[in-house]
């Protein structure tokens, strides 16, 4: 089911195609505790299922994007003794995992509208997401290093896909601070806007990316994910396949019946 977390630490709203998700916990740097984890998943997978979710605009509430796991809860583990602490994030971690596979499982744009910090296991989302758009005070923060701890998240899969090798290796060694042009500079960010305006230009590209043609969309984001995997031929044969399949599909029709008549098209799987 698509609804906010019973402790309101993310709030979602389905509009127009658009599923905007909010951390909701600016008091803590909008961190995500570990209660929250099985629901966030939940929320993907229900996605995933739902056609009437085209685009997910992750946001957070305040000044901070989000600060990925909640430290401040890493208190009471280190009154544990080791073994038993050990045991516990072994327990934890493969629930972070499947919240991890589920929003990689998302097969539809994603966007997010990055201010103040992405940290830990926050930064995953602005790393994976299809248009990472932040202000001025967007800051990309490798802290995991700063805690003891080597990364988790995802972020190990997903940065240097974005940055290369080894640049990532350089960012999570040196636990960096990443400020927004170095970011865009980068790659992490697609684009840097006036703080008054993020909010609005988000949610404006997230409104874009859902009228767009479902299954070319959905297409397009599969084969590139997939092109690091494949030879040339095989991606040929993908590229191929996925004509064959978007030609019979009413989506083609309607976007040559527009182009043809000088007017915007209203592919009807986006409607």
């Amino acid at each position: 089911m698509i609804q906010s977390a019973e402790d309101q630490s993310y709030l979602v709203d389905l509009s127009e195609g658009v599923l905007r998700l909010s951390f909701n916990r600016p008091q803590y740097g909008n961190a995500v505790p570990k209660t929250a984890v099985p629901g966030l998943t939940a929320l993907f997978q229900t996605a995933q299922k739902d056609p009437s979710v085209r685009c997910i605009l992750i946001r957070g509430e305040g000044k901070v994007f989000s600060a990925g796991g909640d430290v401040a809860g890493f208190a009471q583990s280190i009154e544990q003794d080791i073994a038993t602490r050990q045991a516990d994030f072994a327990r934890r971690l493969p629930l972070a995992r499947q919240l991890v596979e589920a929003v990689a499982g998302f097969d539809r744009p994603i966007v997010t509208a990055v201010r103040g910090a992405a940290a830990g296991a926050g930064l995953f989302y602005p790393l994976i997401a299809d248009y990472a758009i932040g202000d001025e005070s967007a800051m990309f923060v490798f802290a995991h290093q700063r805690v003891g701890l080597s990364p988790d998240g995802g972020v190990t899969a997903v940065l240097p896909l974005v940055v290369g090798v080894r640049m990532a290796r350089m960012l999570l060694l040196t636990a960096a601070k990443v400020d927004a042009h170095e970011a865009f500079r980068l790659g992490m960010l697609h684009r840097i806007v006036p703080a008054e305006t993020l909010e609005d230009k988000a949610l404006k590209m997230a409104h874009r990316l859902a009228k767009a043609p479902q299954k070319a969309i959905a297409l397009a984001k599969k084969m590139v994910n997939a092109s690091p995997q494949l030879s040339l031929a095989d991606m040929l044969d993908s590229e191929t396949d996925g004509i064959v399949a978007c030609v019979g599909d009413d989506d083609f029709a309607e976007g040559v019946r527009a182009f043809m008549e000088k007017r915007p098209p209203a592919f009807p799987s986006a409607r």
